[in-house]
Formats: structure tokens, sequence, C-alpha cells
């Protein structure tokens, strides 16, 4: 703060008209330089800024948490459809929620890949992925194992091998 601020001198009041002197007070009086104003103003100005650009941040956390939490109710659901088959078929199937969800989700898309395991022909590999955001940029990925819910029979005359466990035709062991 300033060391204060004196309209008029006494020097000056001497001569002057009396009808004037209400307008001009004889006692100092403390206030602050325009230097000292526009620091402050700019000080706030740079913290209203930060404050700004943390809202920003936030808004733009709260959106991508929102489209991420769609995408994966949006893969559980497609899950939930490849479950009611009980054993999908390999292959690949791509679409978008319009059949399901009319109107509702026009920015997200999805694939489901199904992939018979190469150890377990009785397991299949089910992954969903759901593609959202601008351009589709963003993925979600859900993978689950499907067992085959029909058991897998081997005839009586085919005995598994000894080395790898597959049954060998007709029977006959090495």
């Amino acid at each position: 703060m300033a060391r204060g601020f004196c309209s008029i001198t006494t020097s000056a009041r001497a001569g002057s008209d009396s009808r004037f002197l209400h307008l001009f007070p004889s006692s100092c009086q403390p206030a602050f330089t325009l230097l000292e104003v526009m620091i402050a103003v700019a000080f706030i100005g740079f913290a209203m800024l930060a404050l700004l650009s943390l809202h920003h941040s936030g808004m733009q956390s709260v959106a991508r948490t929102r489209e991420l939490t769609q995408a994966a109710m949006l893969a559980q659901a497609l899950m939930a459809d490849a479950e009611q088959t009980r054993f999908p078929e390999p292959g690949r199937l791509t679409g978008d929620f319009q059949k399901m969800y009319p109107g509702q989700y026009p920015n997200f898309r999805w694939q489901r890949i199904v992939e018979q395991s190469k150890e377990f022909p009785d397991i299949r590999r089910v992954r969903i992925t759901v593609l959202y955001g601008p351009r589709f940029h963003r993925t979600f990925v859900l993978t689950e194992f499907m067992h085959n819910p029909l058991p897998q029979l081997v005839s009586p005359n085919e005995a598994p091998d000894q080395e790898n466990g597959t049954p060998l035709p007709g029977g006959d062991e090495q």
C-alpha cells in the first residue's frame, strides 16, 4: 500500500476560496497506486485462468469416463448375447448399436471375434471390441473364454496318443 495521497497541499489551500474547502480535504488518505491495482488485477486474472483450465480438464475427464462406462456396458451386452448362443461359431462380426439401441449410441461401433483354442477343442475365445470417441480411436476390449456345454465324446476305438493326448485313428497305440 502506498504511503498516502494528498489532494492539495496546505500552501495551495491558503489562498483558496472557502466555498470549495469541503471538496478538497486537508488530511492525507491512504490509497493504492495505479501500478498496485494493475498488478493485483493481473494476479487475479492468472488465478482465474488456472482455475478455468482446471475446470476444463475436469469436464473432459468426466466426458471420457462417461464414454468409457458406456463402452463397457455395451461390450457386456454383446458378450451376454454371445453367451446366449452358448458356443458361438468361429469368425468375425462387426456392426453398430442402431439395431439394439436405435438412435442412442451413434458414436459407437463393435467387433466380435470368436477363435477356436489350439490346445482345447471345446474352448473358444470370444473377444468383443467397442470402438468409440472421435473418429473411433478409443477402444474397449472384453475377452471371455467359453466352454462347449456339450460333452466331447471319444469313440471307443480311438485311444489317446501317449505323447500329446490326441486320439489315434483305429485305437492303435504307438
